[in-house]
């Protein structure tokens, strides 16, 4: 059964938002028309890659099966923006929106007529749920690593070397790519290194950690991963290029 959306608001612009699939999605035509599109169903049509998924929602015209977007795909929309607030809603977006949808698993919306301790024996029961297939999931899903050359972490980070691989133009040029873009840099010992902005934008991160070598000596090393987020932003860099 459908579930009414949870509204945000964003510079007094209403983003409705639904879960479909366990994930978080956000109505197309909310997104398009907020960051300046003239025609949504066009700029969705054109730059969104996902799968298509719609879900019914109420509107002024009777029940309608509406387009929703993905994480990726919203972000595909505010790159080729050209409002210049495209970015703070992509920060909105990333650090407000989903996180406070994140921080309990999802979002609880009452029904008609349903008290407040209904609703929050109804949010036990869901979150509850919500444990326990996280646990089968979990436990269906151990991680095996083909090679020590695949080292994509449990968050969904990768390492340099394969992104070139993920966005199908080699691993040279896509670490290329993202020295062109301002996110790494080669160190005075030749280490990819990444630069502040970017940890900041959210598109790397740098891990940290220790080893102990041949001589007993304990040594610190650190490696630069892309995020999903990063990913997604190279792609969509790519497909305007």
């Amino acid at each position: 059964m459908a579930t009414e959306p949870t509204i945000f608001v964003f510079a007094n612009a209403e983003i409705r938002v639904v879960m479909l699939d366990d994930a978080p999605h956000f109505v197309g035509k909310d997104v398009a028309e907020r960051l300046g599109y003239s025609n949504a169903a066009d700029a969705i049509s054109k730059h969104c890659k996902g799968v298509a998924k719609r879900y019914p929602l109420s509107t002024e015209g009777g029940m309608q099966e509406v387009r929703v977007l993905s994480e990726p795909d919203v972000l595909r929309l505010i790159v080729r923006s050209k409002l210049p607030e495209a970015q703070q809603f992509e920060q909105w977006v990333f650090e407000e929106v989903l996180p406070s949808i994140r921080k309990c698993g999802g979002y609880m919306v009452a029904a008609p007529d349903e008290t407040p301790e209904e609703l929050a024996a109804r949010a036990l029961i869901v979150m509850q749920a919500t444990i326990e297939r996280q646990k089968a999931q979990l436990a269906a899903a151990q991680p095996t690593l083909e090679s020590h050359e695949r080292l994509v972490n449990a968050k969904g980070r990768t390492n340099l070397r394969e992104v070139g691989k993920e966005l199908k133009i080699g691993s040279q040029k896509g670490i290329e790519l993202m020295r062109q873009v301002g996110w790494i840099f080669k160190d005075a010992r030749g280490k990819w290194k990444a630069y502040a902005s970017a940890v900041d934008a959210g598109y790397v991160e740098m891990k940290y950690a220790t080893f102990t070598n041949t001589a007993g000596e304990e040594v610190a090393t650190q490696t630069v991963y892309v995020t999903p987020r990063g990913v997604t932003r190279l792609d969509a860099r790519l497909a305007q290029h």
